[in-house]
Formats: structure tokens, C-alpha cells, sequence
């Protein structure tokens, strides 16, 4: 009997293999759907009432709580004995930071799909990430840390235009400003722009960066599952569409690629943090220096991380493997395939027509981000929801 049935055969039959997901928005949903259909049961933690997840006939359990109050309720959990020994899973930076900052704690009772805070906290502010990535030797874009109005004006004989007011943590940042960035013309509208930020954010959480060329047809990721810095399960993807076309919240189109100078990067990255664990890696390529130029870590699931199923790359399974039996599964190929949100690609596909962006997708086997013939709720919730996901959520 191999690895793969011993999961589904014997750990599933001792009934002690669940997962607790911190969030309920379509990461979370793909990782309930494979849970799910493998026969674990699954559960949701959400700071909105309004998510497809809870919808899902593999969630089991639907909790609203706010970020503030979410680490009381693991804890009443724990002493109630509820989901002892399951993974904990968070699908946002707020989730993450909440079970890194409280790993300790937490690992009494559950199993933490992340790391302690002192490893997260190198990609979760982007001002130390950056530095630190450069001194790999992996290509970065040109980045600059201004401590002071005045040594924006010493150095604004380096800033290139249009550039980027660019912050330590997205997520702040978007829910003030609804951008993950802020886009400067020239000399008067970057020092604008600045002083607008600099009403919610210190020096130290801002960096003026080059914008690197290219549409998204350019920007790349590889997804990862490692275990103290070793690499075992990895796919990497273009990602082909994204809302909105520059600076995008959230892709809405992959579909595979091989870049062996990505996978050498991502392998200098985790293996220089010993990082056990999932992550997503972001590049965009450079058509001008001719390099893929790193952007960030997002170590945590992502969204379009189903697309491993239909690459067969055995991801869920690998993590459990290693969780509860002590061996990730080791898998380095991958078949061509694709990935979309219909919900968000559609009008995303209208609005690159219209910009001259749109170019055919590659014939690959393809799998939805919701859309499923065997749980249908999920994706009739999203629809209905669509106005206020494409608003709030991307």
C-alpha cells in the first residue's frame, strides 16, 4: 500500500485528521474542497459573515469571529477539547500574524500550517524583505527608503518616473487606500502622494520603488510546500490575468510554466530561512534587464493554489503526510494546467480586450477556483455575493 492510501485508509478511519481554516474566501475554499473529497472534515473561521466557504458541503462548522478576538477562541477550543491536534490553516496576512505571533501557545493544542514569528516577520514587512532577499543575490527592483521629506528631495536625482509608493504591510495599506500601491507621475505628485500616506503610516513602513515593465502577462509565482529549508512539493505559474491589469488585488488567470532560475531562487529563499511550511513566491520578468526581479513572500496558501490538483501535484496530501505521519510526499514534475476564477476573470477578460492586453490562454487542462459540479453551493453563493466580493475582496 503506498504512501497516498495510507492517508486516505488509515489516518481518515482513526478520525483524528481535520483542519481549521482561518478565513473563508476561495484560498480557504480549495483547500475544504480537497480535504473534503479526500474525507477530511474541515471548519471555518471568518471575521465576515458573508464567505462561499461556510457554503461547502465539506465545512462541518462555521465560526464569525473578528481578528481581534480569533486567538480567544482557538483557546476556548483547545480547553473544550474541540479539534485537538488539527491544522490550523490561515489564508490572510492578519490570520497568519495571529498564529505566528501566538505559535507557542497554539502548537499545545493544534498543529500551525506556518512558522514562528521570527522567520514570518522577514516577508511579512516588505522593508526588511527586500534588503534581505538582495544580499541572496536575487534581483531586486530598485528600491529606496526614504526616512524624511527632505531626503526625498536629496535623492529625487534617483527616482525614475512613474515609481511607487509601496508599503511594508498590503494589507494595511489596501484597506486605507483600496490599492496595494500608489502610483507617482512625477516629483510633485510623489511628494503628495507621500504626505497622503505618511497620515497613516511612518517612514519606516514605506519605500519609493522602480515599476518594472512589462503587463502581467510577466509576473510569476511558485507555490511550495518545504520542510526545514528542502523543497518537496513546488508548482510555478504565469499569471496570465489579474484584477486590475496593473497592480492587481488578486489573479484571476494561471496556468503553468518551468523557469529553473525561479525554483533556484525560491530554493536559495527557503533554504537561507530553513522555512518549513507553505509560501507562495512572486517575480515579475524584467523585459529590459532581462531578469525576473523578486516582488514578495507570501508564506501562507494562495489563491490559486487548486491548480495543483490538476497538475497532480499531490500538495494537500504531501502536508498531511508530513503532519501526521512524519514524511512529505516528494513530488518535482508537474502536467501542464490551468487555473481561473470565472467569477472575477470575465469581466476581467472584457476589460484586457479593451485595453489591447488580451491574449488566448494555452490549451491546458483546466480547473475553477469554485465551480464544482459536486459541491455547486460555493459558486452559486459567489455569484450572488459577486458585487460585494469584486468590491471588498478582489
Amino acid at each position: 500500500m503506498d504512501q497516498l492510501n495510507i492517508i486516505e485508509n488509515s489516518i481518515v478511519n482513526k478520525n483524528v485528521v481535520g483542519a481549521i481554516l482561518l478565513g473563508g474566501h476561495i484560498q480557504a475554499y480549495g483547500i475544504i474542497r480537497q480535504m473534503g473529497e479526500m474525507g477530511f472534515n474541515s471548519v471555518v473561521i471568518d471575521n465576515e459573515p458573508l464567505n462561499i466557504s461556510k457554503y461547502s458541503k465539506y465545512c462541518k462548522a462555521f465560526y464569525v469571529e473578528s481578528y481581534n478576538t480569533t486567538k480567544d477562541l482557538l483557546f476556548k477550543l483547545a480547553q473544550d477539547r474541540n479539534y485537538y491536534n488539527w491544522l490550523i490553516i490561515p489564508t490572510d496576512d492578519y490570520y497568519l500574524r495571529i498564529i505566528s505571533e501566538n505559535y507557542d501557545e497554539l502548537s499545545k493544542y493544534f498543529i500551525l500550517l506556518t512558522e514562528k514569528w521570527e522567520k514570518v516577520s522577514i516577508f511579512f514587512n516588505k522593508c526588511q524583505t527586500y534588503p534581505w532577499i538582495d544580499k541572496l543575490g536575487i534581483p531586486i527592483p530598485y528600491t529606496l527608503y526614504p526616512e524624511s521629506i527632505d531626503e526625498i528631495e536629496s535623492i529625487k536625482s534617483y527616482i525614475g518616473y512613474p515609481c511607487l509608493i509601496k508599503p511594508s504591510i498590503m494589507k494595511d495599506f489596501y484597506n486605507i487606500f483600496g490599492s496595494k500601491v500608489l502610483v507617482c507621475d512625477n516629483y510633485d505628485d510623489l511628494i503628495y502622494k507621500y504626505k497622503k500616506a505618511l497620515r497613516h503610516f511612518k517612514f519606516q513602513d514605506l519605500m519609493l520603488q522602480q515599476i518594472i515593465p512589462g503587463s502581467s502577462e510577466n509576473q510569476y509565482s511558485i507555490g511550495l510546500f518545504s520542510v526545514e529549508g528542502e523543497i518537496y512539493n513546488y508548482i510555478m505559474v504565469r499569471r496570465k490575468r489579474q484584477h486590475p491589469p496593473d497592480f492587481g488585488n488578486a489573479t484571476t488567470y494561471a496556468e503553468t510554466v518551468n523557469i529553473p532560475v525561479l525554483l533556484d531562487y525560491a530554493n536559495r529563499i527557503i533554504d537561507e530561512i530553513k522555512y518549513t511550511g507553505v509560501c507562495e513566491i512572486e517575480f515579475k520578468y524584467d523585459c529590459k534587464s532581462n531578469e525576473y526581479k523578486f516582488l514578495e513572500v507570501n508564506p501562507r496558501f494562495w489563491k490559486w493554489h487548486i491548480i495543483t490538483q490538476k497538475a497532480e501535484v499531490p500538495f494537500i496530501k504531501s502536508i498531511i503526510s508530513y503532519y501526521y505521519i512524519g514524511q512529505p510526499i516528494i513530488s518535482q514534475n508537474y502536467i501542464n494546467a490551468a487555473w481561473q476564477d470565472i467569477g472575477t476573470d470575465l469581466p476581467t477578460i472584457f476589460n484586457y480586450i479593451s485595453k489591447g492586453l488580451y491574449k488566448k490562454p494555452l490549451k491546458y487542462k483546466k480547473i475553477n477556483a469554485v465551480a464544482n459540479k459536486k459541491d455547486p453551493k460555493p459558486f452559486l453563493m459567489q455569484l450572488l455575493l459577486l458585487p460585494y466580493l469584486y468590491k471588498t475582496r478582489r
